[in-house]
């Protein structure tokens, strides 16, 4: 009997943990607490903690640790709520790919629209939605631009998952809703007409965004008629939003609770190495940067699947690559030889390119100067004296000075 009796305490005591747990990741999103008792967040909860969903889950996040520990330590950087490390999860399995030229990419499944936006360059030698850390801070600036519209960090997710104008919309009309139950008598008042109004013109031909946001601001924030519990059970009949959404924030409130009770276990896995930003010369050969740093060339690749081309872009002096973090000492010390011969070779290149042209010869009348013979045959002063080996600008009357156009 005793033992009957502390197993039904401890199953008890689990039950309140899971709670209170649950509690605090709805409170992070800024949901009511009492969405906790939604029946079809129990549901969510209970799929997705299953030992097979649990196992499957692990292993996508153990495939992908480097990618993993990029989204954790800019999550925290950016100081967004713990839930949001799930997107990536639940947009790409944290895979860093593209599917196609109009398809979303990355880990952030980015659209190319979107990518244009949030200034992510994407063009036919570089695809930053790729870019591990980039794109990153491109979606939590992105994330945190709806929350300052919505002041709701679950809105800012479903802004990103669905779109601004379908959230918008939603809200505005469980908003009008909820407040027309608890407020009958209202609904033939003039402002309430008004707010039907713009829900319709916006139904119709998806115009009038900034409307629906004074129905938000006035009945759904101020009258607090609208609450997400009431949007979820009112969904089905009401089409507020697209199911596929409210599954995508349960789901990932379920995620979190589950990650919180240390069941994901390979969430703290050490990558294989850390990634160090660094900037390479334009137009370098992706070959000689994998060289550069001891490093198998696939490997270098897959660090840099934002490069789309054999080499960097040469419309900009220096290019932004990732590196193993212990490699930086060694690619400091390589690149500034890549960089000294460079130089060099530009020296030669430049020497042979007037060696094989004839030049014009001029010689010194009374009262020239190197800067007026310059001027007049239209060459750059300081190239004039390099080409005449000249350290100053003395000349004599009757000098011969050789002129390279």
């Amino acid at each position: 009997m005793i033992r009957v009796f502390f197993s039904i305490l401890i199953f008890v005591n689990t039950l309140f943990a899971i709670e209170d747990i649950a509690i605090k990741v709805l409170k992070d999103l800024d949901i009511d607490s009492s969405f906790v008792n939604e029946k079809s967040l129990d549901k969510t909860y209970e799929e997705y903690s299953s030992s097979k969903n649990i196992t499957y889950y692990n292993n996508l996040i153990k495939k992908s640790s480097l990618n993993v520990q990029i989204v954790k330590t800019e999550i925290e950087k950016e100081n967004l709520p713990e839930s949001f490390f799930f997107i990536p999860l639940l947009e790409s399995s944290f895979v860093n790919q593209t599917k196609g030229k109009n398809s979303p990419a990355g880990l952030w499944q980015i659209m190319p629209q979107t990518a244009k936006n949030l200034k992510l360059r994407n063009d036919e030698f570089v695809d930053e939605r790729l870019d591990l850390i980039k794109s990153t801070d491109a979606a939590s600036l992105y994330l945190k631009k709806y929350y300052k519209k919505f002041n709701k960090w679950y809105l800012a997710l479903l802004a990103y998952n669905s779109g601004e104008g379908r959230v918008i919309y939603g809200v505005a009309k469980a908003s009008l809703d909820r407040y027309l139950e608890l407020n009958p008598h209202m609904q033939n008042d003039a402002n309430i007409k008004i707010y039907k109004s713009y829900i319709e013109q916006y139904k119709k031909n998806k115009k009038g965004l900034n409307n629906l946001y004074i129905i938000y601001n006035k009945i759904g924030k101020q009258e607090k008629a609208y609450d997400f519990a009431y949007l979820v059970r009112n969904n089905k009949n009401k089409d507020y939003l697209a199911e596929s959404s409210i599954s995508y924030i349960q789901k990932i409130i379920a995620f979190t609770i589950i990650s919180k009770k240390d069941l994901f276990k390979s969430i703290n896995n050490k990558a294989k190495y850390k990634l160090e930003k660094v900037k390479a010369p334009k137009g370098l050969q992706l070959k000689s940067l994998a060289n550069i740093v001891e490093m198998n060339y696939n490997e270098f690749k897959i660090l840099n699947k934002h490069i789309k081309k054999e080499a960097l872009p040469i419309d900009s002096k220096l290019y932004n690559i990732y590196i193993p973090e212990e490699k930086l000492e060694l690619y400091n010390k390589k690149i500034v030889n890549i960089n000294s011969n460079k130089q060099i070779k530009k020296v030669v290149e430049t020497k042979n390119n007037n060696l094989s042209k004839k030049p014009i010869i001029y010689e010194v009348k009374k009262g020239d100067s190197l800067e007026l013979i310059a001027k007049k045959f239209k060459v750059n002063l300081a190239k004039l004296k390099r080409d005449n080996k000249k350290s100053s600008n003395l000349i004599k009357i009757g000098e011969k000075i050789e002129i390279y156009k």
